[in-house]
């Protein structure tokens, strides 16, 4: 693994902070012809394209209950037992992001606060083609439960039957709404909802949709923003692990290959330390996990774009490093890692110490592992509870507080040229 020295202005820094995946327009147009089909076309477009891309055989796009169960009924005992304790896990954590409505008493009977609803209808896209991530159902699913959704919708390409482990979750979660879908066809699905030929809703359209999906779905995804909401725009991913000379250089190899083995290209498995000699040990350990991987082909190709090993001067200039670049996944195995920790402003989630291994946040410590990539964790957050709350205003106004105020409010009005907003108000007095 190619070690390199480094200051917060280095080019490497640069490098590493504007890689991105740029869609070609050949795929953009696809995206695009496909959404206005789906939107034109309603369930019988929505199933031509699921049975030409998405292995769909029948009409029937709708993948019954009964499907569920018997892939779920597959699903082994012992990873059913580590499923229920994730969901567990998750529930736990994300109970603690409830927001509750409130209410504040001003003068003369003013009433004014804001009242907290959940979104009642969500969409789901779980991936089914490379790979398959019951943990991306539970991460995504249960926030919204938390929240209070009435209605999560899956979506998702299935090879054959659904997946077993993904089928248990669903069963576990009572999510039975679920249709054999994938790509910009699913998103189109979910943002326009769909109609039969005799103009009867077959499916509902959501106010919101999250998961990862291929790069059809994610620009679908950023293209229907505005129609519904979604979670993120997501890009390629990344680990950074903070190293002194007191770590264990094969957990962090271990660790920086946990992300590169995602395989785009584009992930970053980044390592930043003080010490020379503890680069070398790390990227030793690097170079035999790599050789003796089955994945080792697509490691080498993740590792020779974006896998570094930085060697800074001090940790001011670590830390300095590792805010700019804001990854997704930030390690922290140093002597002091708490108070290290406490310097990190930017990132989507922070591990500290030697135990603390990031597929442990993946799967199942609790928190989310839906988290801002390629940077943008300096101005967003991992999913949660309130990515599903909508927040209403509540303005109640007395008689006597509108007298009072309404000359103040008018005059503002007039400034600006709302001569009939000023007029509603002057009504009252």
């Amino acid at each position: 693994m190619q070690i390199v020295k480094v200051t917060p202005k280095s080019a490497e820094i640069e490098r590493i902070c504007g890689r991105e995946v740029a869609p070609s327009k050949e795929i953009h147009d696809k995206v695009m012809q496909i959404l206005a089909d789906i939107k034109k076309g309603g369930i019988a477009k929505a199933t031509e394209y699921a049975q030409k891309f998405d292995g769909l055989k029948g009409k029937n796009i709708r993948v019954p209950v009964s499907a569920i169960a018997k892939s779920a009924a597959k699903c082994p005992k012992e990873l059913q037992k580590a499923l229920k304790q994730a969901i567990k896990n998750v529930r736990d954590f994300h109970k603690n992001q409830m927001e509750e409505s409130w209410l504040m008493q001003g003068a003369d009977g003013i009433v004014l606060g804001q009242r907290i609803r959940p979104m009642k209808r969500v969409g789901l896209y779980v991936p089914g083609g490379a790979g398959i991530y019951p943990s991306t159902v539970i991460m995504n699913a249960v926030p919204a439960l938390v929240a209070g959704v009435e209605d999560i919708v899956v979506v998702t390409p299935i090879k054959g039957e659904i997946n077993r482990a993904v089928a248990f979750v669903l069963q576990e979660l009572g999510i039975t709404e679920v249709y054999h879908i994938g790509g910009a066809q699913a998103i189109g699905l979910l943002a326009y909802g769909a109609k039969d030929a005799k103009g009867k809703t077959v499916v509902e359209r959501v106010d919101k949709i999250v998961g990862p999906g291929n790069v059809f779905a994610a620009i679908a995804k950023k293209e229907v923003f505005g129609v519904v909401d979604i979670d993120m725009v997501a890009g390629p991913s990344e680990v950074l692990v903070m190293a002194d000379n007191t770590c264990d250089p094969d957990f962090v190899a271990a660790d920086l290959l946990s992300q590169a083995e995602h395989g785009s290209g584009f992930e970053a498995a980044i390592c930043i330390t003080d010490n020379m000699e503890t680069a070398q040990m790390i990227s030793a350990c690097v170079d035999i996990q790599v050789e003796n991987s089955p994945k080792r082909e697509l490691l080498e190709k993740v590792l020779g774009n974006f896998g570094r090993i930085l060697v800074v001067k001090d940790w001011f200039d670590g830390v300095e490093i590792a805010n700019r670049i804001a990854p997704e996944h930030l390690e922290v195995m140093t002597s002091e890692a708490e108070s290290m920790a406490a310097q990190i402003e930017n990132a989507g989630a922070v591990f500290i110490g030697p135990w603390s291994s990031e597929p442990v946040g993946d799967y199942f410590a609790g928190p989310n592992h839906v988290l801002p990539t390629n940077g943008t964790g300096r101005f967003f957050s991992p999913l949660g509870v309130y990515d599903f709350l909508k927040r209403m205003s509540i303005i109640r106004y007395s008689e006597k507080a509108i007298k009072k105020n309404a000359k103040a409010i008018a005059a503002v009005a007039t400034e600006e040229g709302f001569i009939h907003h000023a007029a509603a108000v002057l009504k009252r007095l």
